[in-house]
C-alpha cells in the first residue's frame, strides 16, 4: 500500500534564494504570496538564461533568436496543457498576472452569459480581484449579486446557501479556495487563492479549466477584450471586443 509523501516545507523553501537571508535577526516568512510570489531558483536560472542567451521577438522573428524564444514560449504553453490535462494546447491563455486572467473570465464569458434572473454569488472573505469584477458585471447585465457571509470565527455561513440559491439561477460561484472538478459540461475557474465555477449553459461560448499562471479559454471564445483593472475599486471598462473562432489559434 503506497502512501503519499508530506510535503516537506524545508525542502521547498531551499529553492527559493530569497529565504537564505534574515530579517530583523529571523528567517523570512512571506505572506503576501497572492500579490507577489516569489520565484524558485529553477524560475529565476531559466530567466537569466533566456536573457543571456534567447532574449527576441515571439511568433515574429524568422531568426535564430526570434525560433528560439517561440520554441521555449509554446513549449512552456505544452508543459501548462499538461500540468492541467487540458485537452489541447489552444486552451491556455497566458495572461500578465491572476487578476488579468478573472477579468477576462468575467468580461469574456459574464458579458455574454449572464442577465436578468441569473445570479453571481461569491463570499465575504473574497480579495477583491474576485468580487469587485463580479460583481461589476452582475450590475451591468442585470444579474443579481450575492454573498455568502462569515460568521464571527470566520467561517462560511454554509447554511445560507439554499436561500442564497432559492434568489435566482445560480450561473457562477467564486470562493477562496482551489475546486477539484466540476459537472459535466460545466466550468470551473481556480487560481492560487481563490476559484469560480460556473452552472453549464448551453450558450456559454468558453470553457476555463484552471487558472494559476495561465487562464484557460477553448476555441471559439468570445472576449471583451482587455478590461482596465477592477482592483482601485472604480467601475472598469472595455476597451475593445474580439470574437475568436475554433479555426484561429490561441
Amino acid at each position: 500500500m503506497s502512501t503519499t509523501p508530506k510535503l516537506d516545507a524545508r525542502k521547498l523553501r531551499e529553492d527559493f534564494p530569497i529565504f537564505e537571508q534574515l530579517i530583523h535577526d529571523h528567517p523570512l516568512a512571506y505572506l503576501d504570496t497572492a500579490a507577489s510570489a516569489q520565484k524558485p531558483r529553477a524560475v529565476l536560472e531559466a530567466m537569466t538564461r533566456f536573457y543571456e542567451t534567447s532574449y527576441a521577438n515571439i511568433h515574429r522573428g524568422v531568426y535564430d533568436l526570434g525560433e528560439r524564444a517561440t520554441e521555449a514560449y509554446e513549449g512552456a504553453r505544452e508543459k501548462a496543457r499538461a500540468f492541467v490535462n487540458a485537452e489541447s494546447t489552444r486552451e491556455v491563455v497566458f495572461t500578465h498576472n491572476v487578476t488579468a486572467a478573472i477579468n477576462l473570465v468575467a468580461y469574456g464569458w459574464g458579458l455574454d452569459n449572464l442577465g436578468p434572473g441569473d445570479l453571481v454569488v461569491v463570499t465575504e472573505m473574497e480579495h477583491h480581484s474576485n468580487f469587485v469584477p463580479w460583481q461589476y458585471i452582475a450590475g451591468r447585465t442585470g444579474a443579481e449579486f450575492a454573498v455568502i457571509p462569515v460568521d464571527e470565527n470566520g467561517e462560511l455561513q454554509l447554511d445560507e446557501l439554499d436561500a442564497i440559491a432559492a434568489r435566482g439561477n445560480v450561473k457562477v460561484v467564486g470562493c477562496v479556495h482551489r475546486w477539484s472538478g466540476s459537472s459535466p459540461g460545466g466550468t470551473s475557474r481556480a487560481r492560487s487563492s481563490s476559484s469560480t465555477e460556473r452552472r453549464p449553459s448551453r450558450t456559454a461560448p468558453s470553457t476555463c479549466r484552471r487558472s494559476g499562471p495561465t487562464s484557460t479559454l477553448s476555441p471559439g471564445t468570445r472576449c471583451a477584450g482587455r478590461p482596465e483593472s477592477a482592483s482601485s475599486g472604480d467601475a472598469p471598462s472595455t476597451s475593445r471586443r474580439c470574437r475568436r473562432s475554433s479555426s484561429e489559434a490561441t
